[in-house]
């Protein structure tokens, strides 16, 4: 039987109650649709067994693959295998090779297994026990009509391998070939104008952009068997078009195009930061052997910080506020100095949701890169709330980073023309 059409459901009163935030519903539909599989519906439910009972029925009444995640503890509130065997109008036996998955799993820890884990090796009769090798809960795998029934752990580091287990053998082959462009401070409808043509769902391979977090991604997909050189010319299409705002494609981070652009020209960069409190610094050290291009930074959170670490002079503090363009550069030229790198980035602004002035609201951040020819200073206003605005004055340093590194002056979304 083909796969073609799938419905995913999420298990938990936790979900619901906005306690735990659901991933699982994006990261299954992506790995769905890069196997040419659709999923028509997302549905999050309470750990209700009757409730997911029937949602697992009117799901396989529509669909070909019906994927569950989460309910499959050894607690009471766990009752998604419960739930498959109500929909199925079977009862649950105890699987003879889960169980011993089980023994073997807290015997190979010198730990007792407690009684109410039996219940993780139960399935409903005609259903199979999916083998997981990262925790205690095995899968279920059924049918129930002519949809196959998939019910997964919920934890990630357990539900992805076992997801991508289960998709090799019933939608083998290889996935459907694509590319991700990615680029940031650029605006949607700007950069949507720039490639209006190749957005078109008429043509072969439609570009679709979307915005997360501020950061903008092209996706060009294909099927399987397409020519992958068709999909290359439309991504390098974008690339020109989305110039110089582009960072990288697929799964490359900004702080990591940063990372690549700056060991390949073997330069050093260092950053101070105020309203970002080390955001750019965390951002950097993600990076996999970020030590060789960034020594570390600074924090000056506090005036007297940048006074005393960064030799700020207090009298510009003082006649220009600390987020000001004078205070800013110095911030930057101080940290190039003191850590002896190639480039110095700094940030400070007011990030809210107090301290915002008519001159100097909430949301205002001065951003500037400096190196051995000079500083370019930067004032943006960032729309938002606190955490908003400190990640995307950190991005936007990133960014400026790495427009100064290449010779790149364009403008950022959010920049403003201001004078100090």
């Amino acid at each position: 039987m083909t796969i073609r059409r799938a419905v995913t459901l999420s298990i938990g009163d936790e979900l619901l109650a906005g306690e735990t935030l659901d991933t699982h519903g994006r990261t299954i539909a992506s790995a769905l649709t890069a196997r040419g599989c659709r999923v028509i519906e997302h549905r999050v439910l309470g750990d209700d067994a009757s409730g997911i009972a029937s949602a697992i029925e009117s799901a396989a009444s529509s669909a070909d693959l019906v994927v569950i995640t989460g309910g499959l503890g050894p607690t009471l509130d766990d009752v998604s295998r419960e739930a498959l065997a109500e929909a199925m109008n079977e009862a649950l036996v105890e699987d003879g090779e889960a169980r011993a998955h089980l023994d073997r799993w807290y015997a190979g820890r010198g730990r007792v297994m407690p009684a109410g884990n039996i219940r993780q090796a139960m399935r409903p009769v005609s259903a199979r026990c999916l083998e997981n090798p990262n925790g205690t809960a095995p899968g279920l795998q059924a049918r129930l009509g002519e949809a196959l029934i998939v019910v997964l752990p919920g934890p990630p580091k357990e539900m992805r391998p076992m997801l991508d287990g289960v998709l090799q053998a019933e939608l083998p082959g290889s996935p459907r070939p694509a590319i991700v462009v990615r680029a940031f401070g650029i605006g949607e409808s700007d950069a949507a104008e720039r490639i209006e043509p190749l957005m078109r769902r008429d043509t072969r391979f439609p570009v679709a952009t979307t915005v997360s977090r501020s950061l903008l991604s092209a996706r060009i997909r294909g099927d399987q068997g397409d020519d992958l050189d068709a999909i290359e010319s439309l991504a390098a299409q974008v690339e020109k078009a989305w110039h110089p705002f582009v960072f990288g494609r697929d799964e490359v981070t900004l702080p990591m195009a940063l990372g690549t652009e700056l060991a390949r020209a073997g330069r050093t960069i260092t950053t101070a930061e105020s309203c970002t409190g080390g955001l750019v610094g965390a951002m950097l050290t993600e990076v996999p052997g970020s030590s060789g291009w960034y020594p570390g930074g600074w924090v000056t959170y506090e005036n007297a910080r940048k006074i005393e670490d960064l030799g700020v002079g207090a009298e510009l503090i003082e006649r220009d506020g600390a987020v000001s363009r004078s205070v800013v550069s110095a911030m930057a030229e101080g940290a190039r100095r003191a850590a002896g790198a190639d480039f110095g980035v700094s940030i400070s602004g007011v990030a809210g949701p107090d301290g915002g002035s008519k001159d100097k609201p909430v949301g205002t951040v001065w951003i500037a890169v400096a190196d051995d020819a000079g500083v370019d200073a930067r004032c943006f206003h960032f729309s938002g709330d606190r955490s908003v605005v400190r990640d995307r004055a950190a991005k936007s340093a990133v960014q400026l980073a790495r427009f100064r590194l290449r010779g790149d002056g364009a403008e950022l979304l959010w920049q403003r023309d201001v004078r100090s």
